[in-house]
């Protein structure tokens, strides 16, 4: 489904935290090459091709001070040591590789891939594997996972400089949230609630970035923050992230960017007490992430239900194959794709009250998607249809979008979508 990249490890990603911090001022770690030259209280740990390699004593001197900073930043304590391990990124992709074979089987990867394609959020043909596995190789820098308490940080120049201390510090913030409030208590890889994860997700990450971003602006000096800018532009970092689908894109940056802003107003509001609180009660929509207020004004998703026989009424063979949300953030991305300006496809967006998705298969092996949305009001109904129906023309040509009531609209697409709209509309 749309959030096939389950998150069990939280990601330092590189360019995108780069941009994602310069554009609040002031700068963030990369997944690419640290530039020549040493870093001062910096040095070389050994490390081979084939194996991760434990971080010598000097560059566990520089972790324990970024840990003792980091501490003092977020005002957790850890309540268990998890030593940092150094990799080269030719672990890192084998690292990945074998985490998300582990963890997304190949009948889950061709549901995700189905919805996606017949959606026109990926192209026909995609692999999702190999489109996600290649855009983290390229810009992961670091990462944690709750599931086997380990810390990863990725030097790919052997080293430990600014980039490899700005990951530690994401990274230790994501041991410390882990170790105080439980991640796996947040639903971070349930597989039909697509949206909800996303939005949770952006609670995390956008913690950790904020942490990141203070710990820098503390710690390093102007000549370190430049070589981090240096090692931003780094070709391959930069064609990965440009060579990824916009939809992987734009969900993978979410967390780091729409987070920081989610998490920035609630330090506004009540400092990381007010994030301590929201783990406690995360947000549950993307809505809710990017309209702060919303989440203070716990408006919560309207619950949308498909029709339980919605296959059956399609005839005999066909099946439901899986549901999942889209929310705020996936249809305005959806919207953008079928050639809707970002600001209409934002404003179309911005009136989400709720959403349930449906993924059909047929006995010949047709492949359909049905979504119902509901609105705030009729308005906002009315120009989500607007918008929708030329994005969805332009994405396939047999699709229908029809609005159902005064604050539903039905999207159908793929095989036999007349049909499966009207089986959504009863």
């Amino acid at each position: 489904m749309p959030s096939i990249q389950r998150p069990p490890r939280l990601l330092s990603l590189g360019l995108s935290a780069a941009l994602t911090i310069a554009a609040c001022g002031t700068v963030s770690p990369t997944g690419s090459p640290t530039p020549a030259g040493a870093t001062p209280g910096s040095t070389a740990p050994a490390s081979t091709p084939a194996a991760p390699s434990a971080t010598p004593r000097a560059a566990a001197d520089v972790y324990a001070d970024i840990r003792a900073q980091v501490i003092q930043i977020r005002g957790l304590t850890p309540t268990k040591p998890v030593d940092p391990v150094s990799i080269d990124e030719n672990q890192l992709r084998t690292n990945l590789t074998a985490d998300f074979d582990r963890e997304n089987t190949a009948a889950e990867l061709q549901l995700g891939e189905e919805e996606l394609i017949t959606l026109g959020l990926l192209p026909a043909g995609t692999s999702l594997r190999k489109v996600l596995l290649d855009f983290q190789a390229g810009q992961v820098a670091g990462y944690y996972s709750p599931e086997k308490d380990e810390l990863f940080v990725v030097s790919r120049s052997g080293g430990v400089g600014p980039t490899e201390m700005v990951t530690y510090a994401h990274e230790f913030t994501h041991q410390l949230q882990d170790q105080r409030v439980d991640l796996q208590s947040l639903g971070l890889d349930t597989p039909d609630q697509g949206d909800r994860q996303i939005a949770r997700l952006a609670l995390v990450e956008g913690d950790a970035t904020s942490v990141q971003g203070a710990w820098m602006q503390a710690n390093l000096n102007a000549q370190q923050i430049g070589e981090l800018f240096a090692a931003s532009l780094d070709p391959a970092a930069v064609a990965a992230l440009q060579n990824a689908p916009p939809f992987i894109r734009e969900t993978s940056l979410f967390p780091y960017q729409a987070g920081l802003a989610f998490v920035s107003s609630l330090i506004a509001s009540g400092g990381y007490a007010a994030v301590d609180a929201a783990f406690k009660a995360p947000p549950d929509s993307t809505e809710q992430v990017l309209h702060p207020e919303k989440y203070t004004a716990h408006e919560e998703p309207v619950a949308v239900a498909i029709p339980a026989d919605v296959a059956t009424r399609l005839g005999k063979g066909w099946a439901s194959a899986g549901q999942d949300t889209l929310g705020e953030l996936v249809l305005r991305i959806w919207l953008s794709q079928g050639g809707i300006a970002r600001a209409d496809a934002t404003s179309a967006a911005a009136g989400w009250g709720g959403d349930r998705l449906v993924v059909l298969r047929g006995p010949a092996g047709e492949v359909g998607v049905g979504v119902i949305t509901a609105w705030d009001t009729p308005a906002d109904a009315a120009a989500f249809n607007d918008e929708a129906s030329l994005a969805a023309r332009s994405l396939d040509p047999g699709s229908v979008v029809m609005v159902d009531s005064e604050r539903h609209v039905i999207i159908a697409m793929g095989d036999r979508a007349a049909d499966i709209a009207r089986a959504l509309a009863g």
